[in-house]
């Protein structure tokens, strides 16, 4: 089997519309499907030395910023001559950490990361895994992807489509999601009620080893 020298994949960049603009896509939520992984393709396994997801969260529209990281559990993608026609990646949630704030604060460092992992967001005791996996790839240019795939956090899965550029080795997309479509803080909880920004950022890039 190949193996993928690096894969960049900021993850749950919770984004503010107004004060922290972005330009990415907002991805089309559909519910899930049903798929079965394609049979006779190459799979290329991601290397989990090379790889890491970095996350950003803000508050109040943007005014307050986080951010930290999270590791892979495992990933791979399966390409048939040479195009990449699915793939599945599992994020081990329980490996949150923050970046923001200096490692000698640990009251504030631990406070954070407990809220982030409690109820009121990922619930990491019970949910302890997140998934994406790939379930359509069309090539729509030289260099332009459509993609389909199964988002999982905390046991909800929906499908979303979303748009990625590949040249070469490399390949790139950046959308974002509405994180209360999986739960992630209900309406009416205590983080919504403290302006906590509902969208989520996510960027992937991949170079091929």
């Amino acid at each position: 089997m190949n193996r993928w020298r690096y894969l960049l994949l900021p993850l749950l960049v919770l984004s503010c519309i107004d004060k922290h603009k972005s330009d990415a896509q907002k991805v089309t939520v559909k519910p899930a499907v049903e798929h079965n992984l394609e049979i006779g393709a190459d799979t290329l396994v991601l290397n989990l030395e090379k790889s890491k997801i970095n996350w950003v969260a803000t508050e109040m529209r943007g005014i307050k910023r986080r951010t930290g990281i999270i590791s892979f559990k495992d990933g791979f993608f399966l390409t048939r001559n040479g195009e990449i026609v699915g793939g599945k990646f599992t994020v081990d949630m329980e490996t949150m950490d923050v970046t923001d704030v200096p490692l000698h604060e640990n009251i504030a460092r631990r406070n954070l990361l407990n809220h982030l992992k409690s109820d009121d967001f990922f619930n990491v005791k019970n949910y302890p895994l997140s998934t994406l996996e790939l379930t359509s790839v069309h090539r729509i240019k030289n260099d332009s992807l459509k993609i389909s795939g199964n988002l999982t956090i905390r046991e909800v899965t929906k499908n979303i489509d979303f748009f990625a550029h590949q040249k070469g080795g490399n390949f790139k997309t950046i959308f974002t999601f509405n994180r209360l479509d999986w739960n992630i803080a209900y309406e009416g909880s205590w983080a919504d009620k403290t302006l906590v920004d509902k969208d989520v950022e996510l960027t992937i890039g991949i170079m091929k080893e």
